[in-house]
Parts: C-alpha cells; sequence; structure tokens
C-alpha cells in the first residue's frame, strides 16, 4: 500500500481525473481541514486506512440554500484518527464493507441525505472491532442505515431530524439516542446492546423487537406516535427494560419478550397494548395510565414476590377489562399474598398503627392461603380440609374415649371412628357423632375441639367452593 501525507490527500480530493482512491495509507502528520467547497464532488476509497491527526470535513462558505451535493464512499476502510463531517451539505455518505477500527467519527452535516453504514453480513459476532459513531445537529432527508455493525464502541444519535431509519443487525457497547426527531419509520431490529439510553425523542412507527438489551435500556420521556413493537426481546437473565414519562399513542405490543425485570413508571398508553405471552422475573407498574385495555393474557412472572401489591392489583384490573377470569384469580391471589407481606412488615415495624385490626386481616389471609392459595387450588383445599377435620375429630375422639380402655385390635372400635368421622363432616350437626341418639356433648374439654374443627371444616368446604368457581362467571 502506498503512504500519502495530509497534502497529497487533498490533491487527490481536488483531482478532477481521479475520484477513485485504492490501497492508500493517508497519514495526517497535523491536524487537517478539508474544505468541500475546493474538492471534487464525489470522491470514493476503497481499502484505505487513515491514520495520525484529526481530520474535519467542512463548507467554508455556507449559505441557507445550499443544496446537498457532495458524495463519499469509503468501502472496506480503517480509520485510526478522528474524522469529522460538520457544517456542511452532503448528498451521501456511505461506509460499506467495514471490518476494521473506526476510531470516532463525528457526523455533524447540516443537511444529509442518506447515511449508510454497512459491513459484511459474514462477519462473525465475535469479531468486534472498537467502532465509535457520533451524529448529532443534523438532518437526513431520506435515511440512516446501520446494517451488520459489529462494535465493542459506542453509538450516539443527538438532536437530528432523521426520515427514516434502520439499525439492523448490530453490536454496540453502549447506545444514546436523545433529543431527536424521527419524522417516518425507526426500526431497530435484531441487535445486540449491552447498555441503551432512548430519551426525549418523537418516534412515528418504531419497531424495537428482537434485540438484546444487554444490561439496562432506558426509554425515558419519548413520544410514540404510531405504533411501536417491542416483540420477542430476548435477554431474560440481566436485561432490566424501564419505560418513564413514556405516551404510546397507538398500539403497543410486548408480545412473547423475554427480559429480567420489566418497569413502567409515569407512562400513558391511548390505545391497546399486549404483555401476551411475556416471559420475565419481575415486573414493575407505577402511576400508569391504560385508556384501553391491556393484555396480560399468559403472562409468566417467576418470582411474584419481587413484585409490590400496586403492581399486581393493576394487572388483574387489567385483566378484568379484558374478561381473563382465570388469569385474574392467580393475580388475586399473588396480591393477597403481596399484601399479607405487608401486613407483616406494618406490624413490626411501625408502632402507631391498629395492629389488631391488621393482626385480624393478616390471620384471615394465612387462613386463605393454608387452605387454597387464596381459592385457586381446590385440590390443596380439599386436602387441607381432610387432614383439620382427622386431626381435630381425632383430638374429640381421645377425649370422649378417655375413661375407657380402646382395644386397637378390635375391628369395632374403628367402625366407631370412622363412623363418626363421617357424622362430623356434617357442619351444622352438633350432636355427640359417637352415638346414634340426638345427644349433645357433656365435658366442656370435648367441646373445643369439636366446635373448633367444624368451623375449620366448614371455611375448608367454603374454600373449595371458591376455588371451583374460578372457572364460572
Amino acid at each position: 500500500m502506498e503512504e500519502i501525507n495530509e497534502k497529497e490527500f487533498i490533491e487527490l480530493l481536488t483531482s478532477e481525473q481521479h475520484s477513485e482512491h485504492l490501497n492508500l495509507i493517508i497519514n495526517f502528520e497535523n491536524a487537517t481541514t478539508v474544505d468541500l467547497f475546493k474538492i471534487t464532488l464525489s470522491n470514493r476509497f476503497i481499502n484505505c486506512k487513515f491514520i495520525g491527526k484529526r481530520l474535519d470535513f467542512l463548507n467554508m462558505s455556507l449559505s441557507a440554500d445550499s443544496d446537498p451535493m457532495h458524495y463519499f464512499h469509503f468501502e472496506a476502510c480503517e480509520f485510526q484518527n478522528e474524522i469529522y463531517f460538520k457544517e456542511c451539505f452532503l448528498r451521501e455518505l456511505r461506509f460499506s464493507k467495514i471490518s476494521r477500527e473506526v476510531n470516532m467519527l463525528h457526523i455533524a452535516p447540516i443537511k444529509l441525505g442518506f447515511l449508510t453504514f454497512e459491513c459484511a453480513e459474514s462477519i462473525e459476532a465475535e469479531a468486534l472491532n472498537n467502532i465509535n459513531i457520533v451524529i448529532h445537529d443534523c438532518e437526513i432527508e431520506h435515511y440512516l442505515d446501520f446494517l451488520h455493525l459489529k462494535s465493542s464502541g459506542s453509538l450516539f444519535i443527538n438532536d437530528c431530524n432523521i426520515k427514516q431509519v434502520k439499525i439492523h443487525d448490530c453490536t454496540f457497547k453502549r447506545i444514546d439516542i436523545t433529543h431527536n426527531q424521527f419524522s417516518n419509520e425507526f426500526q431497530f431490529t435484531l441487535n445486540e446492546i449491552s447498555d441503551s439510553f432512548i430519551e426525549q425523542n418523537n418516534f412515528e412507527k418504531s419497531n424495537f423487537s428482537l434485540t438484546d438489551f444487554g444490561f439496562k435500556a432506558k426509554f425515558e420521556s419519548n413520544e410514540f406516535k404510531d405504533t411501536a413493537l417491542f416483540q420477542k426481546l430476548k435477554n431474560e437473565y440481566r436485561t432490566d427494560l424501564e419505560i418513564k414519562d413514556c405516551n404510546f399513542y397507538k398500539y403497543t405490543d410486548f408480545n412473547n419478550s423475554k427480559l429480567y425485570e420489566l418497569r413502567i413508571d409515569k407512562s400513558k398508553f391511548q390505545e391497546f397494548v399486549s404483555f401476551q405471552e411475556l416471559e420475565l422475573n419481575s415486573i414493575f407498574l407505577d402511576r400508569t395510565i391504560f385508556e384501553k385495555p391491556a393484555f396480560f393474557d399468559d403472562i409468566e412472572i417467576l418470582r411474584f414476590n419481587n413484585c409490590n401489591k400496586r403492581t399486581l392489583r393493576n394487572i388483574k384490573q387489567q385483566l378484568l377489562r379484558s374478561d381473563n377470569k382465570i388469569d385474574y384469580d392467580s393475580f388475586r391471589s399473588h396480591e393477597l399474598n403481596s399484601y399479607k407481606e405487608e401486613l407483616k412488615k406494618k406490624i413490626k415495624l411501625k408502632p402507631n398503627v391498629n395492629k389488631r385490626k391488621l393482626r385480624r386481616d393478616l390471620s384471615i389471609l394465612r387462613v386463605n392461603t393454608f387452605f387454597s392459595n387464596n381459592g385457586t387450588d381446590w385440590v390443596k383445599a380439599l386436602k387441607r380440609t381432610v387432614i383439620v377435620a382427622l386431626v381435630f375429630y381425632s383430638v374429640f375422639f381421645i377425649l370422649h374415649n378417655s375413661h375407657r380402655e380402646l382395644d386397637l385390635f378390635n375391628i369395632s372400635n374403628y367402625n366407631e371412628y370412622f363412623i363418626g368421622l363421617f357424622r362430623y363432616f356434617l357442619i351444622t350437626d352438633f350432636h355427640n357423632p359417637l352415638t346414634n341418639k340426638s345427644e349433645y356433648l357433656s365435658s366442656v374439654l370435648e367441646w373445643i375441639p369439636f366446635i373448633l374443627g367444624k368451623i375449620l371444616i366448614a371455611i375448608g368446604i367454603y374454600e373449595i367452593l371458591v376455588s371451583f368457581r374460578k372457572f364460572k362467571k
């Protein structure tokens, strides 16, 4: 490869005979500024290496009505120095087949027609290059495309007005997209990002599907004016997705995504929103408005104990609006469990609360949980009712027969025990179940397990009925 300096580089750009430059090492020994007004309109660099000091492209003579005319194409090039495009008008800026380092690329023209940055699709995901790109304070009239870019660096897009964006199958350590206006479609799909900060933007139609947002993804103060898709997001082990102070004006879809944690705070959904078959470790909803039904069908939350009562109540209300009775009962159960834990903390940590009332409520919740998981498990309710009946009836049976010796090998004693047990399940019959006569018990000591058992059996039967009713209207 031939090596040239900055003076020879400028001579190439001003040459009207050659617009295509191949296999060059361009060493900028001094910081260099290129006046676009003095160079040819089209330049293409193939397999070139830029090293040394900073290189600036700009227009020395600018007018407000200047038309974007210049075209630059960098193919299979490497940039070890800093490259700036600023205060200029460009028709098209294209980077293709990039497979090596881009130390720092600043793109800040006043107006740009097309911007494309594309790597070879065949590059392995493990072959990450240090590629750092900053795009700011510019208007892109047609589209911005990033395709198959695998970088261990960062991408910043700030204070821009862009018609259409496509960032597809890319890898970055960090992405910051802030204070932008996207007037057409914004596509951000099949990407892998460690940290994302997308704040104070105006989106029309947007699509973030199939993206791995890594450790942290924060959407704050954004306006989504058209359909917003977050389908099949894919990192259930570490992604913390936070949506704060955002407005969604059209249909929003989180279906089939897998996240570690989803936080939605102070946001507003004006149309239908779907969280169907969403899988996550925990979810947090607070001060969020759903003007139309939100669909949480078949959502799978692995750690309900990490979700607060307010979140579970919010989801429960949306399930009721969408007439999902089965999932509604499940979330009602988890809401009551959350409230039970809240009561424990209040009784323990807050000295000025009405502890007597709280203990009564806590006792009721504990009984509901003991029998049927708050009316959701009829099998458990049936088992616990039988066990409770056996325990209290056995205590009563022993007390009632304490005056006589029982022969464990006499089958008549077993007949007496089980016949009395079946009678004991008649919760409205308070006669002695061990006699055929309508006699009441004569010992206060016998009445205690007799009555307590009847009460708990009645509660158990009620819990069985409630558990069955979840399949009824």
